[in-house]
């Protein structure tokens, strides 16, 4: 039976809660903090198992070293080793694993033309942290390829959005830094304010009584009048000075962002101005309610089908050599008949129709 305490290799698991002592002592050495109060415990994220300061150095200091822990095979290097913020380790793990994957997936809300995008978005790196963090070995496996291959396909938008990132927080920081020096400012308008006021009351109270030894019997009160008055005069034009001074203010908000015209649409010669008739619908299903005993036969037969014949365009031609004259009014033509007789006289004589004929569209 072992004594509890020699066996320095063994199995620790993150999720399990710590023995009362482990704070206090190094799981490698078994030396305590009552005989070293300066101990320091190191972590490695690469397994994250606890060691003391100087461990960490006497095990890893000649180059890279496999974990002493029993069970663990990583290896290790002096450099990796960090203090734990958190003294939970499993704590300490996650916020590893969030920051890197974090580092990665570094899009922001600006990035997306909507909103849905960008929570399925949100949703994806959520689901793949969950499966760093809590998943088993073979989820574990796979979400961090799918880390490596995010990464490696999106590499030039990961450095764009990280300088990007740090642009935007020295801004912030030099925006911050403009916001305490104003404040400063303003502190120091505040007391200089406050002493103007206290000097202000300390000369209208002079002022005020200056004027009533001054005023004549029974002229005490239009005295006071017009010192309130003026007293009043100046509050007003101190406010609207401060007013005009405050007046910067900025709104920001998120900038809206417009979709890039994507033409995916077949070439269209006419450059989209529609060339079929109004007056009369075209339809096919409107066509085929014209029947006669020779459009059914090409409707039917194979031998007009096959040669390409469509009794639909043969309609539709009918169809427009029947209503094209509509458009076309005698009665109005009559009275300008002298203008285009004379105008067709001069045409042919000089040979020149004067441009481009101008036809009416029917439809």
């Amino acid at each position: 039976m072992s004594r509890a305490g020699v066996s320095i290799r063994h199995a620790t698991d993150l999720n399990a809660p710590p023995p009362p002592d482990q704070d206090e002592t190094c799981p490698v050495c078994k030396t305590t903090r009552y005989f070293n109060r300066d101990m320091e415990f190191r972590i490695n994220p690469e397994c994250y198992h606890r060691m003391c300061k100087t461990c960490v150095e006497r095990i890893f200091k000649d180059g890279p070293n496999q974990c002493p822990y029993a069970g663990c095979h990583k290896t290790l290097r002096l450099r990796g080793f960090k203090t734990a913020f958190f003294a939970d380790l499993a704590v300490e793990r996650e916020v590893d694993i969030r920051r890197r994957v974090a580092a990665v997936f570094n899009k922001v809300e600006e990035d997306f033309e909507t909103l849905d995008a960008y929570n399925e978005y949100l949703e994806m790196v959520e689901c793949l942290t969950c499966d760093l963090v809590y998943g088993t070995d073979e989820q574990r496996r796979k979400a961090e390829g799918q880390l490596q291959e995010w990464e490696a396909k999106h590499k030039q938008e990961i450095e764009r959005n990280r300088r990007i990132a740090r642009e935007s927080d020295d801004a912030r920081q030099r925006r911050i830094a403009a916001e305490e020096e104003q404040a400063r400012q303003r502190r120091l308008l505040e007391r200089q304010e406050e002493l103007e006021e206290k000097a202000n009351a300390k000369r209208f109270r002079e002022e005020m009584l200056d004027s009533l030894q001054s005023a004549e019997m029974g002229r005490a009160t239009e005295a006071m009048d017009k010192i309130m008055l003026k007293k009043r005069g100046a509050t007003k034009r101190d406010a609207a000075l401060g007013a005009a001074a405050g007046s910067g203010l900025s709104i920001r908000g998120l900038r809206e962002k417009k979709a890039a015209v994507v033409d995916n649409k077949p070439y269209d010669p006419y450059g989209g101005v529609r060339v079929m008739p109004e007056r009369i619908d075209l339809a096919s299903e409107k066509l085929a309610m014209y029947s006669n005993d020779w459009v059914e036969i090409t409707r039917t037969k194979p031998e007009f089908k096959a040669g390409g014949y469509s009794p639909d365009e043969y309609l539709t031609r009918a169809l427009f050599e029947a209503f094209s004259g509509l458009g076309v009014f005698v009665d109005e033509e009559k009275v300008e008949r002298g203008v285009g007789t004379a105008g067709a006289k001069e045409a042919a004589v000089t040979g020149d129709t004067g441009g481009r004929m101008d036809v009416d569209d029917p439809f």
